[in-house]
């Protein structure tokens, strides 16, 4: 009866473990791969191709340089500096382990390509130009005709982070380039 009840807990135990470990995992499926990736001239081992638009393929890096995890806060604003109402900006604050990260991947590094992606699809792709990194802090990613691009993500990434602000976008900020 003793070496019953002990298996019962046991099995229990199990079960009960599996369970959190099957919801921690549909919760964190249901969260979109967004972050900044470094792309890559050519196809290789440490690369997956990706398509943008009908003619193009990027092969970036499978390791990304930041991940959604990495996100503690992001918001969407519209373009101050366009003319066009559909132009969005994503502020985004790294914790301070992705920020030097990505301040280590773009410093001294004049001419690497680097995309900001929303799963399997890339947002920006840009050409990093100067011996400085990222600095710290709040990052600004910039989309020409956007908007509707940036409210979806803001849709999809929503529970998936510290501090998500609306997806309905604020009043335009000042813009700041490097």
């Amino acid at each position: 009866m003793v070496k019953l009840s002990i298996f019962l807990v046991i099995a229990w135990t199990v079960i009960s473990g599996l369970a959190l470990l099957s919801s921690a995992a549909v919760a964190n499926a249901a969260c979109p791969q967004v972050g900044f990736t470094i792309v890559e001239p050519h196809a290789s081992s440490a690369t997956r191709a990706v398509k943008v638009g009908k003619n193009q393929t990027l092969f970036v890096r499978r390791v990304p340089i930041t991940t959604t995890s990495d996100i503690a806060e992001i918001r969407l604003v519209r373009e101050s500096a366009g003319d066009n109402d559909d132009d969005a900006d994503l502020l985004i604050k790294l914790t301070p382990a992705a920020d030097q990260r990505l301040h280590d991947a773009t410093t001294n590094h004049s001419g690497r390509w680097i995309a900001f992606m929303f799963n399997d699809e890339v947002l920006v792709n840009s050409e990093w130009e100067g011996p400085y990194g990222f600095d710290p802090g709040e990052k600004r990613v910039s989309m020409m005709h956007g908007m509707k691009r940036a409210q979806k993500l803001m849709k999809a990434i929503r529970g998936c982070i510290g501090e998500t602000a609306a997806a309905t976008p604020t009043p335009p900020v000042s813009r700041v380039r490097h």
